[in-house]
């Protein structure tokens, strides 16, 4: 019988938290590539009073069962002991599975951290293009992540985020936006577009989340029309031929939706007034999807400033069609440029 794998201890940082990580030394350097550059991750002891999320071991008896089920992946299932902050991993087993779900629960526990500061968590892309941080907002569907992807494609712009976005405003109004280490989660025809149908699927079978062996049945039952794969950071980039950034600052806002007909393409300003109702229909309510259970009840002061913030800088609203998406982000990026200085 094979010995299990000797457990060793890590430190997790972020700007927001640091946290502690038990686990195989392969685990941990799978989690080190997946969380770079959002996280660092060190050997050592945990700090005292801070989480620890663990790989193996048997959680005490009175810890909290809690399980997390995705569309279309395994249900991930956890024990909590909150006294001791302690996460253990229970299943599914697997180094793949145990990597995604210790990096999943460190990444919730630094979210909720984040939002106990007054950080504002936004439905939005981030990327940097021509030198202008551009805040890409829109609802599930939107079009931000094919926009973001063929803004940074070739190395043409650096993603901080494709989807989820976290925000803080300087007292002096300056606007930073922060990217978290979560999968990219692309549209099957939006790899078409950009990559051509054979090298779509050449990609499509070099992924390694491990939730693409599953998700692809989401098409094939009917419940997704377009289906869709998990794409972590690293492969990303090296896809794109991209750097990614952990962090940018935000200098205009554009709220981004996809055009029916190409009749429909629109460009237009948004006026001071409109400003906050469009934004309020896209901030996020919870830190996380799911294992909002570390406490984040915000900074009320530094989340209103954050918002005033965001409602003062120059905001569009901007609809594409997917089939020109190319052409289209170097549109508004001539648009922005031109109305726009560059910091």
């Amino acid at each position: 019988m094979t010995a299990p794998a000797a457990t060793h201890h890590y430190v997790v940082r972020s700007p927001f938290a640091r946290t502690g990580l038990s686990c195989p030394r392969p685990v941990a350097e799978h989690i080190d590539r997946l969380a770079a550059p959002y996280l660092t991750l060190a050997p050592g002891p945990r700090e005292p009073g801070v989480w620890r999320t663990i790989a193996d071991g048997a959680p005490p008896g009175e810890a909290v069962a809690e399980s997390v089920a995705a569309q279309g992946e395994s249900a991930v299932d956890y024990a909590v002991d909150h006294p001791r902050k302690e996460l253990y991993h229970l299943a599914p087993r697997g180094e793949a599975w145990v990597t995604q779900s210790l990096l999943r629960a460190t990444r919730a526990i630094h979210r909720c951290a984040a939002s106990r500061q007054g950080v504002l968590f936004l439905h939005a892309g981030l990327v940097r293009l021509g030198g202008l941080g551009v805040a890409v907002v829109g609802g599930s569907r939107a079009g931000k992540t094919s926009f973001v992807m063929a803004a940074v494609l070739g190395g043409a712009g650096v993603m901080v985020c494709n989807d989820d976005v976290s925000l803080t405003a300087d007292r002096d109004g300056t606007v930073t936006g922060a990217g978290w280490p979560r999968s990219v989660s692309v549209r099957l025809d939006t790899l078409d577009l950009l990559f051509g149908a054979r090298r779509a699927r050449a990609v499509r079978d070099s992924l390694t989340h491990p939730a693409n062996e599953t998700l692809l049945s989401l098409r094939d039952a009917g419940v997704e029309r377009h289906g869709t794969a998990l794409i972590y950071p690293w492969e990303y980039a090296d896809l794109l031929g991209s750097g990614i950034g952990s962090s940018a600052r935000v200098d205009v806002i554009v709220h981004l939706s996809l055009a029916d007909d190409p009749s429909e393409a629109d460009l237009a300003p948004v006026a001071a007034a409109d400003r906050a109702a469009l934004l309020d229909r896209h901030v996020l309510a919870l830190p996380n999807k799911h294992l909002n259970i570390f406490g984040h009840e915000p900074d009320p002061d530094r989340l209103d400033r954050t918002r005033h913030a965001l409602t003062a800088l120059p905001t569009f609203r901007f609809r594409y069609e997917f089939r020109d998406v190319r052409r289209q982000v170097d549109r508004l990026a001539r648009h922005l440029h031109a109305r726009i200085a560059t910091p």
